[in-house]
């Protein structure tokens, strides 16, 4: 493996999204509704965007298309738990692979808004992790409100629970 860091760092993304999805599992529908001040929205919005911009990173750095089984929209009802962990779960072992193989020196370049961009592949690589960490803050946020106890997905956590 060429980039063991690069790969321990997303290996503990997908373990962080799989702890506080866990923390999510058993979630009523009107907990799941619950929108906290200085979050992104109610709980389940979060966890949406959260799986959306996981996958979207996925797409910019591979030629991965997303199918049916893929599409969360923000528009249509929760989809449960368990989609949006599957979602995290596929998208979250594609940015291991690319992890596991990065070139630093890669440049993407792709159009928005009518423009061509370029941009270091790292960027969008290490944004997936840091995006994850501050989305699963404001959903351990939403279950604090909730009177739930939110789990500790931070390196410490992660690094007790490899060893146990």
């Amino acid at each position: 493996m060429q980039n063991d860091v690069l790969v321990r760092l997303f290996e503990h993304n997908n373990w962080a999204n799989d702890t506080m999805l866990a923390a999510c599992g058993g979630l009523s529908d009107e907990q799941l509704a619950v929108a906290v001040p200085g979050t992104y929205g109610p709980l389940g919005q979060i966890l949406i965007h959260l799986a959306r911009a996981q996958g979207g990173y996925l797409r910019r750095l591979t030629d991965w298309t997303p199918g049916p089984e893929h599409r969360l929209e923000y528009e249509e009802p929760f989809p449960g738990v368990e989609r949006v962990l599957a979602h995290l779960r596929f998208t979250g072992q594609g940015l291991v692979d690319v992890a596991s193989e990065f070139d630093a020196t890669r440049v993407l370049e792709f159009e928005y808004e009518g423009e061509i961009q370029r941009l270091p592949a790292w960027v969008v690589l290490l944004q997936a992790p840091h995006h994850a960490t501050e989305h699963r803050q404001q959903v351990a946020t939403a279950l604090t409100h909730l009177g739930l106890e939110p789990p500790e997905p931070d390196l410490w956590a992660y690094e007790e629970a490899l060893r146990r």
